[in-house]
């Protein structure tokens, strides 16, 4: 169920990242970190529907999401302190004259448009974290899942191993009374053999 979450994070960035390239009317270092980082998450949401019962692939999903944490954090507590400065960032990249009326429409889009990219970025980074923790519990039940299967193959192969040597036991002992019938002519059926051994 967060893999979806994520999954819809990661198409909210990218069309966040899509947005803010025709509002400003070029591809810029600003937009086009919110789609690579969309494409990323969505690429990382997709995998992770095809890592169940695999603890390697598990692992490297775990890592990625930790790798993925760490940079939303990090980008999540840029963007809340230091707001004025990306918002300059973000307008520096406006191709239109600076100061005519597209560039101020393009100022005053990216202004408005700025708390909504905020929040897709805070529900990306809770979703991320969640999905991180998450992934990590699964990753260990699976593990422990695994290793219990590991435990009851080594019993189901001592059982296996042990009913077989039983079995030898019989037909060695089987093959005795057998040999021993023949060599003092004793009839088997008749329950003699019984009082000899």
């Amino acid at each position: 169920a967060l893999n979806f979450l994520l999954l819809i994070i990661g198409i909210a960035m990218g069309g966040a990242g899509i947005f803010l390239w025709v509002v400003t009317k070029t591809v810029n270092i600003f937009s086009m970190s919110f789609i690579g980082a969309g494409v990323f998450i969505l690429l990382v949401a997709t995998c992770s529907f095809c890592l169940r019962n695999s603890t390697f692939r598990l692992s490297i999903y775990w890592l990625i999401l930790l790798i993925l944490s760490a940079a939303s954090v990090t980008i999540l507590v840029v963007f809340l302190t230091e707001r004025e400065r990306v918002l300059d960032w973000a307008t520096k990249h406006i191709t239109d004259p600076k100061e005519s009326e597209a560039w101020e429409e393009a100022k005053r889009h990216i202004e408005d448009n700025v708390d909504i990219a905020r929040y897709i970025l805070i529900a990306a980074t809770s979703v991320t974290v969640l999905v991180l923790f998450f992934g990590m519990f699964y990753r260990c039940s699976v593990s422990s899942n695994r290793s219990d299967h590991n435990e009851a193959m080594r019993h189901q192969d001592r059982y296996e191993k042990v009913s077989q040597e039983i079995n030898d036991a019989h037909a060695r002992k089987e093959e005795k009374q057998r040999l021993y019938a023949e060599k003092y002519g004793i009839n088997p059926t008749n329950g003699q053999n019984n009082q000899m051994l």
